[in-house]
């Protein structure tokens, strides 16, 4: 593939800025800009410091308060105890989606594995290791 010019990353910087601040994932600006999900978030990185710093803290601060809203609604789900095994699981998967694209909005590294547990009676099942993608 032949190297990109200068304009054309600054035009996919600005799509992938875009996209994140219409609400899009770092997986969905990659698949839409054809790109591995690291360079999707270095464009919306790159793009990020290129405006003004009051700017970029709004529009951080925009992104942040979208993702808490998120996250507050799976924990009421959670909270309900209406979720079956399944749901609970997804559900968990979706938080911790929202806690990669939050931390990764700041810049920060989350682990790369987290085991959950539910409780079932008396015992713990083991709902097995899930993988948090980088």
């Amino acid at each position: 593939m032949p190297r990109m010019t200068a304009g054309q990353r600054r035009e996919q910087e600005i799509a992938a800025l875009e996209l994140s601040n219409a609400g899009h994932s770092i997986d969905t600006i990659a698949e839409r800009l054809e790109v591995s999900r690291a360079t999707a978030a270095r464009r919306v990185q790159a793009a990020l410091q290129r405006i003004p710093a009051q700017e970029a803290d709004t529009l951080r601060r925009q992104s942040e308060a979208r993702f808490n809203g998120w996250m507050r609604r799976v924990n009421v789900l959670l909270d309900s105890g209406a979720l079956d095994v399944d749901q609970e699981l997804r559900a968990i998967n979706a938080l911790l989606s929202l806690e990669r694209e939050r931390v990764q909005l700041y810049g920060l590294r989350l682990p790369s594995a987290v085991v959950v547990q539910h409780e079932l009676g008396p015992g713990t099942q083991d709902l097995g290791t899930l993988g948090v993608q980088r």
